[in-house]
């Protein structure tokens, strides 16, 4: 049994995917690898958008926004840790998490002061990819939660202070 034959099996169920909530970018020249990648995630909901290179992983992210991105460290035309950067102007938001079949402390020292949120060893175990993508969404989750309550004590204190303002009218 091949490889994909065997994650469609393991994955049998699929879910349907949140259009743009939880929609995630696989970018890898390894196009058997970003395959699987892509039938094990979209197995578990998740939208996927595949990238063989730097360049064309850009033109992905400007086009679907997607909330995070799966990253080889070594790509035809350019570093991962270089992509991770242009990723980030385009959507600050999105938590990348880099993929090596090469690592070393250096890379991940630089992928992490980069802002990678994880460094993933190749092979990528399934089990291992959606538990760190889970915990990663968790983390999307929680940080737009939090912006959301910042807007809304922001709003909060406004009224709060046009009230102030308008009982030291009264007072006066």
């Amino acid at each position: 049994m091949d490889t994909k034959k065997f994650f469609r099996k393991l994955f049998r169920t699929r879910k349907e995917p949140e259009p743009g909530i939880r929609s995630i970018l696989v970018v890898d020249d390894d196009a058997g690898l970003v395959d699987n990648l892509k039938d094990i995630l979209e197995g578990e909901g998740y939208e996927v958008f595949c990238a063989q290179s730097s360049g064309e992983a850009s033109q992905v992210m400007r086009e679907h926004s997607p909330w995070m991105a799966l990253v080889d460290l070594k790509l035809p035309d350019g570093s991962g840790t270089a992509l991770l950067s242009d990723l980030k102007k385009v959507k600050p938001d999105c938590v990348c998490i880099l993929m090596t079949a090469y690592a070393d402390v250096d890379s991940a020292i630089l992928a992490l002061e980069k802002g990678a949120f994880y460094y993933l060893q190749k092979p990528v175990r399934p089990a291992e990819l959606v538990e760190l993508v889970e915990l990663a969404f968790e983390t999307i989750r929680l940080k737009e939660e939090k912006r959301q309550t910042e807007v809304e004590l922001r709003e909060r204190n406004k009224e709060l202070e046009q009230i102030i303002a308008r009982l030291r009218n009264i007072i006066e």
